[in-house]
């Protein structure tokens, strides 16, 4: 398809119907004024006397030196000037509107470097309130992790407060059961106090995570949970004592239980302190400030601009620098518009000088054409040597005119064709220009684009820290309530631990004091001591608790399970990446497949060669014409060293038929050195050679002209 219209230039070339009319009657006019010989003697009566030889030469030389053709050719040279003038004047107005064109162009790019600047400094104002989100994001993460620990020890703390309460009630029962047997002397308080203080000396220096410590403290409830059971039959077994020798220890039952309340009491309280630890108020303060400080740290360290990250401030930079530089070859563009209207204002005067000119010359011909309706220029034979001698000096002078103004004229034209090629220059200067304001302007739809994007980035992310903001005020009135809780705590620790400095004050004190059992008391002597035997068994359940463990632990040959399900983890994370990366693989040689096929039907329909590589190793490739009916191929060698290509044969079926492209080979490709150019002739004989009838319409083209 064809859209436009386009102006052929035989117009230009060729006179107008004005200029032929006005041509035609100066030829008439001219003829009028001064006929030839053979019309004046039809005209003119014969003179009475026979004129001399020497009037005849003179006439003759008259005639020949007027003659018509001289007159044509000025009143021809007068419509070239007034054609070229006119074309000078079509050249000079496109020349102005190139430059205002190009006028408009340059602020239109200013504009556009001023509204980059802008943009920049607008992206490096979010880019800096994005470096302060990002630091409240982090203390936010901090403060949740502070929080998740916070959670994770007080958890660990009602977890062991229950765990010491349970302890405490079984030690209870057991020391009723002691007393109510008369078990419970000084030795035996002895002992339970080296145990209590050699266990708290060895578990006092223990240094390992919070998550190790929550292990160990699910393990000790575990293990009290598999004991219970053997401790169940313990009690049965020493209520059935009791049943038997309740009559005898019902009198000293008040003063017993006093001190073993005393004696059991203790390791209460001190579960009560041990359960408490985790959350005391130093670590806490140490914590606290440890997270302030690491607040603090990433806020100083992250409210410069890190210029590596910001890669679009530096792209934008760029871009910023190659707009000066566009607008300075603009500005040039523009330098070299103003020489050319230069050049328009000194053509412009050159064309009045040619019009003045023009005026005279005209004028003289007018002249001429009075003189001649005058009958000046007869010549009687009473006309004198000197009227005779002045007339040809005038028409020498005229001569000489017409030959300067043919000079002017060539100097004209060489001028008219400088100028049109200076124009054609700017012309494609301006093509130029114009492709690149449509790039420019294509950029400048990108950047806009791109900045909607971040705005609206910019705006998620105001809304994000607006709710985060929310989230860190409930989270630091949690910390409040957490750190009143604690200060709570405290209170109650310093009263739990004053309580037992007085009740052991009370038990030093009653140990001093003798008691008196009075006669009615006897000895009963056993012959297993049952807290022994219930040690022995309790010993005996932590070694088999122990070697259970033990076995659960090791599994394949002493690999611990939890390496092994780590290993079996990573396993699968390796096997899903695995996974990904094939599907990933499949797919890009799906694209490439499909890239390839296109670029081979583009690269046929562009060129009209299908090119098809056999051996990639060698770099042989076969390539065939779509118009050539016989399928015939041209192979080619393509050297990866030296980058030469060899035409190894034109796929002919025998020598004696001769090669037909032949000709095309020795001047192509022998003289030129031209493989495409060679391709190109075989394309262009081969599509000659079809029938058009045949052909279908699948290659069109669409030429757009610019109004």
């Amino acid at each position: 398809m064809y859209h436009g219209g386009t102006v052929s230039d035989d117009d230009e070339d060729h006179s107008s119907e004005a200029t032929m009319n006005f041509n035609a009657k100066m030829t008439a006019k001219f003829r009028k004024a001064f006929p030839l010989r053979s019309e004046s003697n039809l005209r003119r009566p014969t003179p009475i006397a026979t004129p001399s030889l020497a009037q005849i030469s003179k006439r003759l030389n008259f005639d020949d030196s007027f003659n018509t053709s001289t007159v044509n050719n000025t009143n021809a040279k007068l419509s070239e000037l007034r054609e070229e003038v006119v074309s000078l004047k079509r050249q000079l107005n496109n020349a102005e509107n190139s430059i205002e064109r190009l006028k408009a162009s340059e602020k239109s790019a200013k504009d556009h470097a001023n509204q980059l600047q802008l943009e920049i400094s607008t992206l490096r104002k979010e880019l800096i309130k994005q470096s302060h989100s990002m630091d409240i994001e982090n203390a936010k993460n901090e403060l949740n992790k502070v929080l998740h620990s916070r959670d994770e020890w007080r958890e660990a703390s009602t977890r062991f407060h229950r765990y010491f309460q349970c302890a405490k009630a079984r030690l209870i029962t057991a020391e009723n059961e002691l007393r109510r047997r008369g078990l419970l002397n000084e030795n035996m308080k002895m002992t339970l106090t080296h145990a209590w203080t050699a266990t708290e000396c060895n578990t006092q220096n223990i240094q390992d995570n919070l998550c190790d410590l929550l292990r160990n403290a699910s393990t000790t409830l575990e293990e009290l949970d598999r004991s219970s059971e053997e401790q169940e039959e313990v009690e049965k077994y020493m209520r059935s004592l009791t049943k038997k020798n309740a009559s005898d220890y019902d009198g000293n039952e008040d003063s017993d239980s006093n001190d073993t309340a005393m004696i059991f009491e203790e390791p209460e309280e001190a579960v009560i302190r041990d359960s408490i630890s985790p959350i005391v108020p130093t670590s806490l303060e140490a914590e606290q400030s440890t997270m302030s400080e690491s607040i603090l740290n990433s806020t100083f360290a992250n409210t410069s601009i890190d210029y590596e990250k910001d890669e679009r401030i530096q792209r934008l930079e760029l871009e910023n620098s190659r707009m000066q530089d566009r607008l300075n070859l603009l500005r040039d563009r523009a330098q070299k518009s103003m020489l050319m209207e230069e050049q328009k204002n000194n053509a412009e005067q050159k064309y009045s000088l040619l019009e003045k000119n023009m005026e005279k010359i005209l004028a003289e011909h007018q002249s001429l054409q009075t003189a001649c309706a005058k009958k000046l220029f007869d010549f009687p034979e009473k006309t004198s040597q000197g009227r005779s001698t002045e007339i040809i000096k005038r028409i020498q002078d005229l001569n000489g005119n017409v030959e300067t103004l043919q000079e002017q004229l060539r100097g004209s034209r060489f001028e008219i064709e400088s100028s049109k090629k200076e124009i054609e220059a700017l012309r494609r200067e301006r093509d130029a220009l114009l492709r690149k304001l449509d790039q420019i302007t294509a950029i400048n739809e990108d950047l806009k684009n791109s900045l909607y994007v971040e705005k609206e980035r910019c705006s998620d992310l105001t809304r994000t820290t607006e709710e985060k903001n929310s989230e860190l005020q409930t989270c630091q009135k949690e910390l409040s309530a957490v750190r009143s809780e604690i200060k709570v705590l405290e209170e109650k620790l310093v009263e739990a631990q004053s309580r037992t400095a007085h009740l052991e004050v009370q038990l030093r004190n009653a140990s001093r004091e003798p008691t008196d059992a009075g006669d009615e008391t006897q000895i009963i002597h056993l012959r297993n001591n049952p807290l022994q035997c219930a040690v022995d068994a309790y010993s005996e359940a932590e070694k088999e608790r122990l070697r259970k463990r033990k076995a659960e632990t090791t599994f394949d040959g002493g690999e611990p399970c939890e390496a092994k399900r780590a290993r079996e983890e990573h396993i699968s994370a390796l096997e899903a990446q695995l996974k990904k990366s094939e599907r990933e693989k499949e797919q890009t040689i799906r694209l490439q497949k499909d890239l390839a096929k296109k670029y081979r039907e583009i690269t046929t329909t562009l060129t009209g060669y299908q090119i098809k590589l056999k051996d990639a190793d060698e770099g042989i490739c076969y390539v065939n014409s779509v118009y050539d009916e016989t399928e015939k191929q041209f192979v080619f060698k393509f050297n990866t060293e030296s980058g030469i290509v060899d035409l190894l044969d034109v796929s002919q079926d025998s020598l004696s038929q001769g090669r037909p492209w032949e000709e095309e080979m020795q001047k192509y490709i022998g003289e030129r050195h031209s493989i495409p150019g060679f391709l190109a002739a075989v394309t262009l004989q081969l599509e000659a050679r079809r029938n058009t009838e045949d052909v279908e319409r699948t290659h069109t083209f669409t030429v757009m002209q610019e109004h």
